[in-house]
């Protein structure tokens, strides 16, 4: 395991990324619907040539409740009838209002777009549509309580980054490294995504104590790896981004809770977080879902790089 020096050729290397959003996947599901998507790509198409693929998703979870719901006298015609009819008015629903409001949005900025209606869990759809498709990014919103699952941050592997977007002015990009990460696609990410915004960049890089091991740039946890040689590692990766003209800060601690004391110390930050293989949390106990967990607690955007 290389620690810290593992990224030192990747940072050297961040003038010859490309970053170029062209293809846009923007789920919207028939639970839920928020128009910041929408602004923000309008945003994003100022500084991107892009193309904007509309999903409207008509939850599989609400067509199901239907069987459970039905009178047992009822025929299979009766109830396959009213699933029909919430279809129906399901689609009938988003032509009128999302795919009405998207066209206002798009259309009057000049923006390429497609739209279309899926039935199916929305976790799947995504996977099954950036399996397909090459997008460069999955912009979607995030409600934090409904029937969705949102298997798609922790459980199922997305080939896009996912924007998770809260609304608001992003003035400065929080990048988030640490030794549970292989920090490879962070930084130079970060980097490009800072100059074409024109935002600010401020690193932040977490020793984990909680779970101190070290992650490569396959996905590998190490050994539990002593406190002094995680310090070691951040600061020698810490040089390396200074060298580059960056800010960045080095705390210690858990990886969810750093996040957001240093999101909040910062005026309207855009995080963004790459692979992280926390499996342990304070006292040592097992820790699941930490993307979903973090969308939950956080109430700022955060990319996530996967």
């Amino acid at each position: 395991m290389e620690g810290g020096f593992r990224i030192i050729d990747k940072i050297s290397q961040t003038k010859n990324i490309k970053l170029n959003f062209k293809n846009i996947l923007i789920p919207i599901s028939s639970e839920y619907y928020s128009k910041e998507v929408l602004r923000r790509s309008v945003k994003l198409a100022e500084k991107f040539k892009i193309k904007i693929n509309l999903i409207y998703i008509i939850e599989e979870k609400t067509l199901n409740q239907v069987d459970k719901r039905q009178d047992s006298l009822r025929t299979q015609h009766d109830i396959d009838q009213t699933k029909k009819d919430i279809i129906d008015e399901q689609k009938k629903s988003a032509d009128k209002i999302i795919f009405e409001q998207a066209k206002n949005y798009l259309e009057k900025n000049k923006i390429n777009f497609t739209s279309k209606t899926i039935e199916g869990e929305f976790s799947k759809v995504i996977k099954n549509e950036t399996d397909k498709n090459k997008y460069q990014l999955v912009l979607m919103s995030f409600a934090k309580e409904c029937v969705l699952r949102y298997r798609l941050l922790d459980e199922l592997k997305i080939n896009a980054p996912v924007w998770i977007e809260e609304g608001g002015k992003a003035e400065t990009i929080l990048a988030i490294c640490s030794n549970l990460a292989p920090n490879q696609k962070v930084p130079g990410f970060s980097m490009k995504l800072a100059e074409i915004l024109d935002l600010k960049l401020q690193f932040l890089y977490i020793v984990d104590i909680e779970d101190s091991v070290e992650v490569d740039n396959k996905g590998e946890r190490s050994e539990i790896t002593s406190e002094k040689k995680l310090m070691y590692n951040a600061n020698t990766f810490s040089e390396e981004i200074k060298k580059k003209g960056y800010q960045i800060k080095i705390v210690k601690g858990g990886t969810e809770r750093q996040i957001i004391k240093a999101a909040s110390e910062i005026k309207n930050p855009l995080i963004i977080i790459g692979r992280n293989k926390k499996r342990k949390g304070i006292f040592g106990i097992p820790i699941k879902k930490f993307k979903k967990r973090l969308v939950e607690r956080c109430n700022d955007t955060i990319i996530f790089l996967n």
